[in-house]
């Protein structure tokens, strides 16, 4: 239906012009099909269409037509039971209704605007510093307030506000940026080589494992540590022989998860931050009471980059994890890999492969277990070698991008009278085990500036425009040029005043806000929305120089970049931070597996899960894959402890790669992904509504309603006796609760094929009722105290489709209906870059963008290019 642009400009008339052919077009329709079910007695769903104002004008009222017009276009209404109107009369009232709602959406978007001015998340703030600095490794977002979430994504207008909380943390978070990118001295430090081993962090030529000190002494005994006693001499003749110890050297056996890297990596942490080198040696066995033998294969050992607290312990054992590692069986491998490490931070290791084990503990009566009398597989470090920190350029990249030129040669005396000078952070001398004192710093060298007015100005403009993402006018770069001044006046050394610009700026709402045009977007609001989209941060040069230019907009230009975006690596940005929030994955670890009832998890299975899915999506996007892949495929993402879990043989080693499935493998897709079912559980069971409700919002695109306020909650029997089935059965006998159920519960029981932690299953576990469970891929050492209890009845029936009997049967059911899935995609990619959701005249805009990608062949790249052409993302 058309309208003219003139009509729009007359709110109140287009008000009553909907009101008046709404309530004219549709009353004969409503009356015939509708009223029985909702007039002011009956009222299901708590709707009454005799009392329900037809006033598109107000959001609400708008809303709820909108819904009405779907639930009819579905065929969900009338229901099954009632006479069905004729096609042609449906077609008819759709049409009518949908041409109104479009008008007065229309409306609303017009007096409203389609978006508010959008702050940046935490993430992006994060991202924007990294790039605008250049420092790559900067890790902030932990120190922000979390933000908010609208229509199921963080980047969205309405769950962004802001408060005096967000802008000190702003300040905070900004100083500690400004710490990182400016040099502290004339000269570049030092770049060092530590080898770290276990030598010397109990008794000389110690070997570790789980605290049980085990003496290595050049092969011979040593009088002064005899083979019995408090610790167990071990027979070093036979790795000796291996040619896998030398004089002096000390190795670490580990073979449990917990802390393993605490008594490793005491004796180091980055001064100074920036990329540092890592080589590791590492490699398995398999420990049988003091011999060692070949291990059963390639394990997993983990590097992480720890954190130190301010009293020299270790903070979080594993800020983030680097990687996991080859460990092969008998044969040491050395890793290479970069790693930016900040201020205060190390490397962790930890054995990832094994399943814990207390080898050593005291109990009343003094130790249980000793390492001698151990067998079982063990994860070994040889050493791990620190080199940094590395700098291509001194002063840094960083320090360039806030100083240009100027140097770090200004010294300032302790208690200089009259010149304030920055605090510089330093870190604990029993951090680093050093046994130097340290010496009381007598002065400070600072950035130094024979004209610091005029370095300013030149310095700010051109750094606002870059912080600011657009061309900034004389005016507002003199105002952070007059602040310089007001604090060299007061007392500041130069670098102190140009930090408080600087920190105003990355407190601006300049630069915490994307600032856009009303309508059409320009060429610089593009680059930023683009590089926010694909990259989760700001526009790099080459953006802003086309935007400069003018030229972005040109299709081919804005393709191109497109393309660019996605072969960078920081489009892997985009990808974790899409997938954490369209697919929860950022809940993953919000609920612990039960210990009784799962056993076998571990934090390296929960890992590889985020892996896989967000390797999977990344296939998708570099084979540009269709939207089937949503729920069914003939590859997965896979490494050992993954294609263990499932059930696939032929996977060795801890690095995810495409695996081809057998035909009717259920594996692979996001529907049947361990972190997917992993999130919607709850740690001790599983619910047939939680997933259901996830596939239906996620995946499909339709959002059930929320529960009504009154109806308690489904409690599954962890005990064994009764099936979560068995008690929605009773649920569904509330005529309020059977309409919803009967869409949301088919494809929830259906992944009741799956437990907890995502393993496929054809019976519940149980903590009391039930059989001895067998042990299957469950490691050797684990003690299993669950049962087994209740058969899975995966079982359902989608509306308007034939019953399934399995979980293949619906992944067959749900790839049929491709141009479902791909809409569904295409609304969630556009709700994420848009930072909104779309109202109902812009549906049509988002099936034009459908139906191009689909004569394309419907693959995930294409939907993006196309989804970057549409006017809604070329306008706000």
């Amino acid at each position: 239906m058309s309208t003219r642009p003139s009509v729009l400009r007359r709110p109140a008339l287009v008000a009553a012009l909907c009101l008046a052919a709404l309530t004219q077009a549709g009353e004969p329709f409503l009356r015939e099909h509708c009223i029985e079910c909702h007039d002011a007695e009956t009222r299901k769903g708590d709707l009454d269409l005799t009392a329900f104002k037809a006033d598109l004008a107000n959001s609400e009222n708008l809303a709820r037509w909108v819904k009405i017009h779907d639930r009819i276009e579905n065929g969900e209404m009338p229901p099954k039971k009632k006479s069905r109107p004729p096609a042609d009369l449906k077609v008819a009232y759709l049409t009518e209704l949908s041409g109104r709602l479009t008008i007065a959406d229309r409306l609303r978007l017009t007096e409203s605007g389609r978006a508010g001015v959008r702050r940046l998340t935490r993430a992006e703030y994060e991202n924007n510093l990294r790039d605008l600095l250049g420092l790559p490794g900067l890790s902030l977002q932990n120190n922000l307030p979390s933000d908010g979430s609208a229509h199921g994504f963080d980047k969205n207008n309405d769950a962004l506000d802001i408060s005096h909380v967000n802008l000190e943390k702003y300040m905070e978070t900004a100083d500690l940026a400004l710490d990182m990118a400016i040099a502290t001295r004339p000269t570049a430090p030092p770049c060092e080589k530590v080898r770290l081993t276990l030598a010397g962090n109990y008794e000389p030529n110690i070997m570790i494992m789980q605290g049980d000190a085990m003496l290595l002494r050049q092969g011979k005994p040593d009088p002064a540590f005899p083979p019995c006693g408090a610790h167990p001499h071990l027979n070093q003749g036979v790795h000796e022989s291996m040619g896998l110890f030398t004089q002096g050297s000390s190795t670490g056996i580990f073979r449990t998860e917990d802390e393993s890297w605490h008594a490793y990596f005491k004796r180091f942490a980055a001064l100074y931050p920036g990329r540092y080198h890592v080589r590791a040696s590492v490699w398995s066995m398999q420990w049988d009471k003091g011999t060692v033998r070949p291990s059963r294969g390639i394990e997993a050992a983990r590097l992480s980059v720890v954190q130190f607290s301010e009293n020299g312990r270790f903070g979080q054992p594993a800020s983030y994890v680097v990687g996991y590692f080859d460990a092969p069986s008998l044969t040491p491998q050395i890793h290479d890999l970069d790693v930016w490490l900040n201020f205060k931070e190390t490397i962790g290791f930890n054995p990832a492969s094994l399943a814990h084990v207390e080898l050593y503990s005291i109990g009343k009566y003094g130790p249980k277990l000793r390492t001698m009398g151990f067998t079982g597989p063990c994860v070994v470090s040889d050493w791990i070698e620190i080199e940094g920190p590395f700098h291509d350029t001194w002063p840094t990249v960083a320090h360039r991008r806030l100083f240009g030129t100027l140097l770090v040669s200004e010294f300032i005396p302790k208690d200089h009278p009259g010149i304030r000078a920055p605090v510089r952070p330093r870190l604990k001398q029993e951090i680093i085990g050093s046994n130097n004192q340290p010496q009381e710093p007598k002065g400070i060298w600072t950035v130094f500036s024979p004209s610091p007015l005029e370095d300013a100005d030149q310095l700010l403009g051109d750094f606002l425009p870059k912080a600011f993402r657009r061309p900034v006018d004389e005016a507002t770069r003199r105002q952070y040029v007059e602040q310089v001044s007001a604090r060299i006046k007061a007392g500041d050394c130069f670098e102190l005043a140009m930090r408080s610009a600087y920190r105003a700026a990355l407190c601006s709402p300049d630069f915490l806000y994307l600032i856009e045009p009303a309508d059409k977007l320009d060429d610089h609001a593009l680059a930023s929305r683009l590089a926010s989209f694909l990259w989760n941060s700001r526009p790099d040069e080459a953006l802003i120089t086309l935007a400069g230019q003018a030229k972005l907009r040109d299709a081919t230009v804005l393709d191109e970049n497109v393309e660019r975006l996605l072969r960078d690596p920081k489009s892997q940005r985009f990808v974790e931070d899409f997938l954490g929030q369209w697919l929860k994955l950022r809940q993953i670890g919000s609920n612990d597996p039960d210990k009784k009832l799962y056993p076998e998890f571990s934090p390296y299975l929960q890992d590889s899960m985020v892996s896989e899915t967000r390797a999977f999506f990344r296939e998708m996007l570099d084979q540009n894959l269709d939207a089937t892949h949503l729920v069914k495929s003939d590859f997965a993402m896979l490494n050992e402890k993954l294609a263990v879990h499932y059930g696939i043989n032929g996977v060795n080693g801890p690095s995810i790669r495409r695996v081809t499935l057998p035909v009717g493998h259920v594996r692979g897709p996001f529907l049947t992904q361990a972190a997917v079912l992993k999130i919607t559980a709850n740690g001790t069971t599983t619910s047939p509504v939680v997933r259901g409700a996830f596939v239906m919002s996620r995946l499909l695109g339709k959002p059930p309603d929320p529960p009504p306020a009154n109806v308690p909650a489904v409690e599954p029997d962890v005990r064994g006796a009764t099936t979560i089935r068995e008690l929605l059965a009773k649920h569904r006998n509330d005529q309020t609760c059977a309409t919803c159920h009967a869409k949301i519960d088919p494809p929830g029981f259906a992944l009741e094929s799956f437990d907890v932690i995502g393993g496929q299953r054809k019976r519940y576990r149980a903590l009391d009722l039930g059989d001895d469970a067998p042990r299957g891929s469950i490691d050797p050492l684990i003690k299993i105290q669950f049962k087994l209890g209740p058969s899975v009845d995966p079982s359902g029936n989608l509306l308007g489709e034939p019953a399934f009997h399995s979980i293949t049967e619906l992944q067959d059911q749900l790839a049929q209906n491709q141009p479902l899935l791909l809409t569904n995609l295409a609304h969630q990619l556009l709700v994420y870059s848009l930072g909104r959701e779309l109202g109902f005249s812009e549906r049509l805009a988002l099936q034009k963008i459908v139906s191009r990608t689909q004569k394309q062949g419907g693959g995930l790249r294409t939907l993006i290019h196309e989804v970057v052409r549409s006017p809604l993302f070329l306008t706000r």
